[in-house]
């Protein structure tokens, strides 16, 4: 069978053109008063042709009829031959009759065959309405087709009757929320959702939560964020709540209760969710020009009024909530130094007295010194020309002593530069055939030795030596510290390797 409006070959059972979409009619639409009027119309043919098929007794003619009157009466031969023909003439009529009879009843019989498949189309006809009308399956079945073709606005049409046939079933409002999602009606989806989100006793705890879900993937979509907030405010299930987390911004947590302390308090802040905490630690309002929060603030001796909000990453902010504290810890006494500040003529150790129970840390590059500085542990070798270094005492409850300050200027009374002895201990080297040039290159090794001044100190019983550190520099550049280091005498510029003893004494070797 053919599409009567594109012409394309359907498949057997589709009312519906693959092609084009025209609907296909089979029969023609059933009319109830059609179907009364062929009945009454078949039942009086059925009683005319009834009347007709009755022998004709009533009338007593026929040529048997005057055969028998003849002998009867015994009128002999002339009143039977006169009978006879009259009764001939009879029969010629009753021939002429029989004939106009069948023919009436032929007509008669193909009405009645008419009037049967029309009778059957009829019926099909309103069997193939009842289910357009009062068939779910069919109206879902219709729109499952429509819809695989993309005409979604058909298949809502189906849904929407299979609706209104079962306005319980779930599996069809889901459906026709979906559709309508096709057709970029969010706001005709979203009231659906929230008639399951009002009902939930209807609709049963699943579907609630699909409700939930699809209605916040299309806030979501639109960067309506407010809109996320409100309805999960306004859910009654926790579960429901929790899984959406990232959308709620609560205000942060401090890992410590307000009041006093007397100890160095690392305070911690933390969010529900990934976002940014803005804080203050004077009372004020936070803002986004706030300090943000990377790792714990170490509240010292003093007091202080945390406050702090959060920022999740869809910019959702949360109230501020403030918390006061009062630190009262003794700070511990700040290092000595045995080296003062000033200007020096000769190589010098930097020894640094350590309160008791404390931990000292220092800097040299002018920074401040924190908990994350170098730690000292044994004295440290003045370098030549300015130097500054600060140090702090930390207590084990966290105080930190006032900074101690010391500038210094070391300058050598030597003609031995630091440049010279580098270069001596690289010809040094050279001789001894470990060094190709004055490169540092290296028999069979692809990169290079690199050589840097350390520092100068004073070798018990030998005299004032720069220290020179090796270095090992790939071929990409990179450079990694070896074992070996090596001494430079200041005043005469002879280089040596140094190396340790098994007490742990400098001990100088020739190259």
């Amino acid at each position: 069978m053919k599409c009567p409006k594109c012409g394309y070959e359907l498949a057997e059972g589709h009312l519906y053109c693959d092609n084009c979409g025209e609907e296909i009619r089979i029969v023609p639409d059933y009319e109830p008063e059609i179907e009364r009027e062929i009945n009454e119309s078949l039942a009086t043919l059925l009683v005319e042709l009834a009347d007709e098929e009755m022998p004709a007794l009533a009338d007593g003619t026929g040529p048997e009829t005057g055969t028998g009157i003849a002998a009867e009466n015994g009128k002999g031969k002339a009143a039977g031959g006169n009978t006879g023909k009259t009764g001939g003439g009879h029969g010629k009529d009753g021939k002429k009759g029989k004939q106009g009879k069948r023919k009436k009843r032929v007509w008669i019989i193909a009405v009645v065959c008419l009037f049967l498949v029309l009778a059957a189309a009829a019926g099909s006809w309103a069997h193939y309405r009842y289910l357009r009308i009062y068939s779910v399956d069919y109206q879902m079945e219709e729109a499952h087709k429509a819809a695989d073709m993309g005409m979604y606005a058909k298949a809502v049409e189906w849904l929407e009757k299979a609706r209104g046939l079962d306005p319980d079933n779930i599996t069809i409002f889901f459906r026709l929320a979906e559709l309508y999602g096709l057709q970029g009606k969010e706001d005709t989806v979203l009231s659906m959702m929230q008639e399951v989100i009002q009902d939930p006793e209807r609709f049963g705890e699943t579907e609630e939560e699909r409700a939930y879900a699809k209605a916040i993937e299309i806030y979501k979509g639109r960067e309506d964020y407010p809109a996320i907030i409100e309805l999960l405010e306004g859910c009654g299930r926790e579960d429901i709540v929790n899984g959406y987390q990232q959308f709620i911004a609560k205000p942060p947590e401090f890992s410590e209760e307000g009041g006093r302390y007397q100890e160095v308090l690392p305070l911690k802040l933390s969010a529900n969710t990934s976002g940014k905490i803005y804080y203050t630690l004077d009372g004020t309002k936070p803002n986004k020009k706030s300090s943000v929060y990377t790792a714990p603030i170490f509240l010292e001796p003093g007091s202080y009024i945390v406050t702090a909000y959060f920022v999740n990453d869809y910019g959702i902010e949360s109230d501020a909530v403030s918390n006061t504290y009062h630190i009262e810890v003794q700070p511990p006494p700040a290092p000595e130094v045995s080296a003062y500040s000033g200007e020096y003529r000769e190589p010098c150790m930097i020894e640094v007295t350590v309160p008791e129970d404390c931990l000292v840390y220092y800097t040299s590059d002018g920074s401040v010194p924190t908990i994350d500085s170098s730690r000292y542990t044994t004295a440290i070798s003045m370098p030549l020309g300015d130097s500054v270094y600060q140090f702090i005492a930390v207590s084990p409850e966290g105080a930190v002593s006032e900074m101690t300050v010391c500038e210094y200027h070391l300058e050598l009374h030597t003609d031995v530069t630091v440049d010279m002895a580098i270069s001596n201990v690289i010809h040094a080297l050279m001789r001894a055939d470990v060094l190709l040039d004055e490169n540092g290159k290296m028999r069979g090794m692809s990169g290079r030795n690199v050589y840097k001044y350390n520092a100068v100190v004073r070798i018990e019983g030998c005299g004032d030596y720069y220290v020179i550190y090796e270095y090992y520099e790939d071929a990409t550049g990179i450079q990694s510290k070896t074992e070996r280091m090596y001494g430079v005498n200041i005043e005469n510029g002879m280089p040596c390797r140094i190396t340790y003893d098994a007490e742990g004494k400098i001990v100088l070797v020739d190259i």
